[in-house]
C-alpha cells in the first residue's frame, strides 16, 4: 500500500461489488482499499486518512447510514466526504439524513463506471489541494516560529551590544581621554597621534554599535502614521548641519510644500541619514548643492547634491545594505545610513534608489504614501 497517494475506502459486504468500483477507479491516481462490514471500515480508518469513502447504503447486519454516524461520532472523527451507493431507491428523509452526516452525493447501482470515476477524481483531486494546504499551513507556522525565534536572538544580541560591548568601551574611551589630558604632554608628538587614533577608533565603534542597536529597533517599531511635513523637517535639519560647520558654502533647495503620510520620528531618521550624506559627500566642493524635491506628481522625492558622487551601478543593491562603503577613508560614517533609509522606506511601503556617478554628485529618490491616501502595505 502506497502511504503517499491518497485513498478511497469501498465499503461494501457484496464481493462483485466491491471488485467492479475497484476495477472502475484502478485508473485514478489513488490507493484503493476495501472493507466487507461495518466493523472492518472502522479498523480502515483507523490506519489512514481517505480522501473518499464508497459506502453502499444496505449494509448486511447495518446501513450505511448508521455506518457513517459512526465514523462521525466515534474517537476517530473521520471527516472524509461520502458517497453513498444505493440499489434501490432512497426516500428523500434518508437523503436528506445522508447529508447531515457527511454524505457528498448519491449513485444508483448499477453504477456507470464513467460518472464513479469522474466523481471520484474530483474528491482525490480536492484531498490533493487539502494536504498541499496544510503542508503549507505547517510550514508557516514552522517559518514564523524560526521567525519568532530570529527576534528573540536578535533581541540578545541586542542587549549584548548594548551592555557587554558598550561598558568597556565606554571605559577605554573614558580612560583615554583622562590620559590625553593629563598626561597628553609628557608623550612626543608620536604617541599623542597614536593616543587620537585609538580615541578616534573607539568613537567609531560606538557610533556603530549604537547604528547595530539601531537597525535592531527599526523591525520592532509600530508605525505612528501621520501628515508629516517634509520640507519643514529638512528645513530644520539643514539648519543644524550648516551651523555645525559655519565656514562651508551651502546653498540649499529645498522645495516648499513637500508632504508625506508616515511615521515622523522614522521620516526624520531617514531625511537626517540623507541629508548628513550629501552634506558630507560635497564637502570638497567650494560652493555645495544640497536639494529636496518631488520628482512628479506622485509622492516620489529626491535628495540630490554636486557631491562626489559613487558608481551606482557597480553598488547595485549592495548600496542599502549594512556597512558597506562606496567612498575612500577620508569619508567617515559607519556604513549604516542608507541601509537605515531603505529600512524606513520600505516600512512605509515605499522604494528607494540612487543615481550617481564618480564626480557627478547623487541623486537618492524614495516614494512614500501621499496624504489622504491609503497606506502601501510594508515590504
Amino acid at each position: 500500500m502506497n502511504d503517499s497517494l491518497p485513498a478511497v475506502l469501498i465499503v461494501d459486504d457484496t464481493a462483485a461489488n466491491r471488485r467492479l468500483y475497484e476495477v472502475v477507479l484502478r485508473s485514478t491516481a489513488a490507493t484503493l482499499v476495501q472493507a466487507a462490514s461495518a466493523e472492518e471500515a472502522l479498523a480502515r480508518c483507523a490506519e489512514r486518512d481517505y480522501a473518499l469513502i464508497l459506502l453502499d447504503v444496505h449494509l448486511g447486519g447495518t446501513s450505511g447510514f448508521d455506518l457513517a454516524r459512526q465514523l462521525r461520532e466515534s474517537a476517530l472523527q473521520v471527516d472524509a466526504p461520502i458517497l453513498f451507493v444505493s440499489a434501490v431507491y432512497t426516500h428523500d428523509a434518508d437523503v436528506f439524513k445522508g447529508y447531515q452526516l457527511g454524505a457528498v452525493d448519491y449513485i444508483l447501482s448499477p453504477v456507470v463506471p464513467q460518472i464513479l470515476r469522474a466523481k471520484a477524481e474530483v474528491f482525490i483531486a480536492l484531498h490533493r489541494l487539502r494536504q498541499q494546504a496544510q503542508a503549507q499551513a505547517a510550514a508557516m507556522e514552522q517559518a514564523f516560529s524560526e521567525l519568532h525565534q530570529a527576534h528573540q536572538d536578535l533581541e540578545r544580541f541586542s542587549y549584548s551590544l548594548s551592555h557587554d560591548l558598550r561598558t568597556p568601551l565606554g571605559h577605554m574611551l573614558g580612560f583615554g581621554q583622562l590620559l590625553q589630558q593629563r598626561h597628553g604632554a609628557a608623550l612626543d608628538e608620536q604617541g599623542r597621534e597614536w593616543l587620537r587614533h585609538m580615541l578616534d577608533a573607539g568613537r567609531r565603534m560606538t557610533t556603530i554599535i549604537d547604528d547595530m542597536l539601531l537597525l535592531a529597533q527599526l523591525s520592532h517599531h509600530e508605525l505612528q502614521r501621520g501628515d508629516v511635513d517634509l520640507s519643514a523637517m529638512a528645513t530644520e535639519l539643514a539648519t543644524a548641519l550648516a551651523a555645525g560647520q559655519p565656514q562651508r558654502r551651502v546653498r540649499w533647495e529645498i522645495a516648499p510644500g513637500l508632504h508625506a503620510l508616515g511615521d515622523e520620528r522614522l521620516l526624520r531618521l531617514a531625511l537626517s541619514n540623507l541629508l548628513s550624506n550629501a552634506f558630507k559627500y560635497s564637502a570638497e566642493r567650494a560652493e555645495a548643492v544640497i536639494g529636496l524635491h518631488r520628482v512628479d506628481e506622485t509622492a516620489t522625492f529626491c535628495i540630490g547634491d554636486n557631491g562626489t558622487g559613487f558608481d551606482a551601478a557597480a553598488a547595485a543593491q549592495r548600496l542599502f545594505q549594512p556597512f558597506q562603503r562606496f567612498h575612500d577613508s577620508g569619508f567617515e560614517g559607519s556604513g549604516v545610513g542608507l541601509s537605515v533609509v531603505h529600512q524606513v522606506v520600505s516600512k512605509h511601503g515605499g522604494k528607494v534608489w540612487a543615481e550617481s556617478a564618480p564626480g557627478q554628485g547623487a541623486r537618492l529618490f524614495f516614494t512614500l504614501p501621499r496624504p489622504g491616501a491609503a497606506p502601501e502595505p510594508a515590504a
